[in-house]
Formats: C-alpha cells, structure tokens, sequence
C-alpha cells in the first residue's frame, strides 16, 4: 500500500463496521468502515476512486456484489475481484465449479454490468493455486522415513 501511496494513488482500505482491528495503515491510506451488504454504505467510500480491488476472503466472496453495484454508483472505472486463485471460467460444469459458484456468478455479473455501462471495466486476475495454500496439503500427504 505504501509504494501505492509514493507513487500518487489515492487508497482508501475498507473494513468491517463491526470490525475491532488495531491493524495499522501506512501514512497516507484511509480506513473506512462500511457495511459490505450495503451499496449506500460502501458507495461514499469509493467515491473518487478510479479502481476497486476486492481482497475478500473465501467466506466472504458473496459480498463482492455490493462492492459492484457501489463501484458503478460512484462511477468507479475498474473493478478487480477477489479472483486471484483459480480461473473460474475453467470450473464452470467442474466439481470444483459448485465450490466456486459464489466467484462465478460474480464473473458472470461483471461482464453484465460492463456491457451495461462502457465506462466500466473490470478484471479477473487468476496466478493459480497459492503455495502457501498448496504447502499443508504437501506435508500432510508426505509420507514418514
């Protein structure tokens, strides 16, 4: 965040309203607490920004729908969703399809909103399974010498 800050971005992190987090924020990146069900409580939080990066955990994926609809209400330009992991293009009709129902459906309804709305844009970022994801089923699956 801080070489986003050095570098002339404006960041604004958004958290939880019920959240007790003491994390602490670079000099120069906003904290806004939000309701992630409410587009009118997200929406003046993203307001004047030019793109949404969602960094929703696993559980939590189902409330990017919200983040959409705000990002579109503050005329924000790009959205980059909580998609980092697999290509959930590929899961479609998969066994792993119906565990990633959730990021599909989302993917299906930004490319919705997008031909909706010419000035909105979005994009999926897919690097693959996470090693530190990958690493505890290693060393359960490893066999003792």
């Amino acid at each position: 965040m801080s070489e986003l800050v050095k570098a002339g971005f404006k960041v604004t992190v958004l958290s939880r309203l019920s959240s007790d987090s003491n994390a602490t924020l670079p000099d120069g990146v906003t904290l806004r607490k939000v309701d992630y069900g409410s587009v009118d409580s997200i929406r003046p939080a993203v307001e004047g920004q030019d793109a949404v990066v969602s960094v929703l955990g696993t559980f939590a994926v189902g409330f990017q729908q919200p983040l959409v609809d705000a990002s579109l209400a503050a005329g924000v330009k790009r959205f980059i969703p909580s998609e980092f992991g697999v290509n959930t293009r590929k899961a479609i009709g998969k066994p792993l399809g119906k565990l990633l129902l959730f990021k599909i459906q989302l993917v299906d309804y930004l490319e919705a909103k997008a031909k909706e709305n010419p000035n909105f844009t979005w994009t999926g970022i897919s690097i693959g399974l996470f090693f530190d994801s990958v690493r505890p089923l290693l060393l359960f699956c490893s066999g003792t010498s």
